[in-house]
């Protein structure tokens, strides 16, 4: 397999970020809300997403975010992260990620034939930057 870049993910949560752990462990779920950019040769836009992670006993967040992508030219590109975040003892996060994009418009038809993975990093006020490629067959 062969992986080539796609594009890179600037995100931030816009308001609160929600977490209950009602089961007496650090088990639990969250819920916040957010915007970013995409920037890449062949896609790029302003995002808008939520994400509603379920948090493992040991730590690890398990991040669900959904969300629409817009592009210069008023397309929209549904646009699903889905993976594993594992924060260090500095609160660094660490992802590696699943992602999908669907779409209707034709100029970004191919996307629907794509999977691709991403790579980021969670920092200081959960902002995060995320590394985006596709996996193509070959090596």
């Amino acid at each position: 397999m062969k992986l080539s870049p796609l594009c890179s993910l600037d995100l931030r949560y816009e308001g609160d970020f929600h977490l209950v752990r009602p089961y007496g462990d650090d088990s639990g779920t969250g819920w916040g809300r957010g915007g970013g950019t995409v920037t890449g040769e062949r896609v790029s836009g302003s995002y808008e997403w939520s994400n509603h992670p379920s948090r493992r006993g040991d730590g690890m967040m398990l991040p669900k975010v959904r969300g629409v992508v817009t592009t210069a030219d008023s397309a929209e590109l549904m646009l699903e992260l889905a993976g594993r975040t594992r924060f260090d003892d500095d609160g660094i996060g660490h992802q590696m990620l699943f992602v999908l994009f669907e779409t209707e418009h034709p100029t970004y038809a191919w996307l629907n034939d794509v999977v691709s993975i991403g790579q980021g990093r969670i920092g200081e006020g959960l902002t995060a930057h995320i590394d985006v490629f596709i996996c193509e067959p070959g090596g």
